[in-house]
């Protein structure tokens, strides 16, 4: 038995010695075929040679941007009746003027929204990769004041705007609310306009427009010297002039009341601590642009 088992071991050492010279030929062969595939030497026939993955991936792309880009132009934006109908009625606005306003709207968001992304970015180190499409935020609709409007006044007061934009209080003036907005702005009745600007003066939103107030506004408008004693001296006394020619009721604050009476007596009291409202000349040439919007 011991001599049948020594025989049998020099012949399992050679099958396993052909296992392996047959493994040796597969590996190799299996790696001058893929160091042909990275030097670009030409495969034998009935192999089959695939591109580089780098390039199915940047044809890949371009077919997708190619088919993205062709697809966008065909799509117009759907605005739905009920949604021009809702509006009409909420505002002095024609349908054909409520049309071109929700146009411009997209048009006017994506360019304010890549504006402002790269503004941010730029002054960052994250690289932003979406751009806000669904509203104005607050610094996109600054920016659309100052541009579209001339409105350039300071920011406690671009904040008020805003927040008489944002009826929704959830930081993002929508499509119906920009509307709506715009109609007071654009064309309000000299009513609607007392309101709109009282509302915006009151910053704590208590229906008055206090003595603390009235100096908030106006503490940046009056040129401050240096060698001054008390450099808020000036607009203190600013403030009581104020408020002696507005506060009909003497109670050292100015209700919508006292501010409405002011303003009818005196049109140029509508603005008295401020500006947030665009000139006729600039209204009436954005309405004029509104038909026109593709």
């Amino acid at each position: 038995m011991f001599d049948q088992y020594r025989l049998l071991v020099p012949i399992l050492i050679y099958v396993a010695y052909l296992h392996a010279l047959k493994m040796d030929a597969v590996t190799q062969k299996a790696m001058t075929k893929k160091s042909n595939l990275k030097s670009g030497t030409k495969v034998s026939r009935g192999s089959k040679q695939w591109p580089p993955a780098k390039t199915v991936n940047s044809k890949r792309k371009q077919l997708s941007e190619l088919n993205s880009t062709k697809l966008m132009s065909k799509v117009k934006p759907i605005i739905p009746p009920n949604f021009v109908d809702n509006l009409f009625k909420q505002t002095r606005f024609t349908k054909k003027e409520i049309v071109g306003l929700c146009k411009l709207f997209k048009k006017l968001v994506a360019i304010y929204g890549a504006e402002s992304t790269s503004s941010v970015a730029a002054m960052s180190s994250v690289a932003l990769i979406t751009i806000p499409t669904q509203g104005f935020d607050r610094l996109m609709f600054r920016e659309f004041l100052q541009n579209e409007f001339g409105i350039t006044t300071e920011e406690i007061l671009t904040d008020r705007i805003f927040c008489f934009f944002d009826q929704r209080n959830d930081g993002v003036i929508h499509e119906d609310e920009w509307i709506t907005g715009l109609s007071v702005l654009l064309k309000g009745t000299q009513d609607e306009r007392i309101k709109y600007t009282f509302t915006i003066y009151d910053l704590n939103n208590d229906g008055f427009i206090t003595k603390e107030e009235i100096f908030s506004l106006l503490r940046n408008c009056l040129v401050k010297h240096p060698q001054d004693e008390d450099p808020d001296e000036g607009v203190r006394e600013l403030v009581d002039i104020v408020l002696r020619k507005m506060d009909c009721d003497n109670d050292t604050k100015l209700s919508f009341e006292d501010f409405s009476t002011s303003v009818i007596k005196q049109s140029l009291l509508l603005e008295a601590f401020g500006q947030c409202l665009p000139s006729r000349e600039i209204s009436e040439n954005f309405l004029n642009s509104i038909n026109s919007v593709q």
